[in-house]
């Protein structure tokens, strides 16, 4: 029900038996477990018959909202929304929510920025609005602001796994293959699943890897052919017998062999490389 006192708006819900609310909360594990599964469908059906026996519960709001938003239920997320910020407006996740819904779905940016910052000003230290506040900032072309913001969400949750993704293609964009890959091995080292959202961002860290390993390799060509130069040199020195090289295709999937010179019975090493090799 919902009565206006003086200047304020008081919303009261039906009194809520001990027994509704307990079923609610087993029913919420419930929904928090098949979202977090990715099946949001089942989630929503769950968590609507939360709201039926405890309406005052405002987390399960929250979660159905989310769980609209990911199906791209936009009105339905929005709507519930704003509900719940309507009865708490303190709720910096809610904010956070309702602002990439409004990046991602509505294609209103400056509105979700708004929010976004609303978000921090309740909680300056939330990693999901740092890093969705970072890549908003990314996209504007802020690169250097974006990864500043980047790391402040790391440092806040050092295993959130799409603050770590989000650098390193922030740190490709700049030209920095060596610090996205560092920072991808930070991912690998530090970052957690959270659930089935988290999967596309792990997917994309493994893909993105070999794709900078490449761009490394060939960046740095010239400086590893004369280092193996030099290395071959030395070897040849510290052993007393030149080396030979000879490409070939191999049967199975090794790089290279090297056949030791006194083994042999030859006056020099031979060392046996791939002649070619995939490009990926």
């Amino acid at each position: 029900m919902v009565t206006v006192e003086g200047d304020e708006v008081v919303i009261q819900h039906p009194e809520e038996s001990d027994a509704a609310q307990t079923e609610a909360a087993r029913l919420a594990e419930r929904a928090g477990k098949r979202a977090a599964e990715g099946n949001y469908e089942k989630a929503i059906g769950i968590l609507k018959r939360v709201l039926e026996l405890q309406p005052s519960l405002h987390r399960a709001r929250r979660d159905l909202a989310m769980a609209y938003v990911e199906i791209g239920d936009v009105e339905n997320a929005t709507n519930h929304l704003i509900e719940v910020l309507r009865l708490n407006p303190s709720d910096a996740w809610n904010w956070v929510v309702l602002a990439n819904l409004y990046i991602q779905k509505k294609n209103d940016k400056d509105t979700g920025e708004k929010f976004l910052r609303k978000a921090l000003s309740i909680a300056p230290n939330d990693s999901w609005a740092l890093n969705s506040l970072a890549a908003l900032t990314h996209g504007e072309g802020k690169t250097e602001e974006a990864i500043s913001l980047f790391e402040k969400a790391i440092d806040s949750n050092p295993e959130f796994a799409n603050a770590y993704y989000g650098e390193a293609i922030a740190y490709h964009d700049l030209g920095k293959p060596e610090q996205a890959v560092a920072t991808l091995n930070r991912l690998f080292t530090n970052a957690k699943m959270q659930d089935a959202r988290s999967k596309p961002v792990f997917d994309g860290a493994r893909k993105m890897y070999p794709q900078l390993q490449i761009e490394l390799a060939k960046r740095n060509q010239s400086d590893v052919f004369k280092a193996v130069q030099n290395y071959k040199a030395d070897m040849e020195r510290l052993s007393g017998y030149p080396i030979r090289i000879q490409e070939e295709e191999f049967e199975s999937k090794i790089g290279a062999t090297i056949q030791m010179a006194w083994k042999h019975k030859r006056d020099f090493h031979l060392l046996k490389i791939r002649a070619s090799y995939p490009t990926h």
